[in-house]
């Protein structure tokens, strides 16, 4: 008897899209934030040599 109320509320957590457009929007979030890490991790030097190409031509 427990286990069929159990089943039945499962069933209708599944069915509901309830909360859908949040994880949606954690998972773009989440592939953004990828692809910005995965371009830093790949151009990590030319963009440190140009930082401080911009910082030692205003020093000057």
């Amino acid at each position: 008897m427990f286990f069929k109320a159990e089943a039945a509320t499962a069933l209708e957590l599944i069915k509901s899209n309830r909360g859908q457009q949040t994880a949606e929007f954690i998972f773009m979030l989440g592939m953004i934030v990828s692809v910005i890490l995965a371009f830093f991790a790949a151009f990590h030097k030319q963009i440190a040599g140009g930082f401080f190409t911009m910082i030692g031509r205003i020093l000057q």
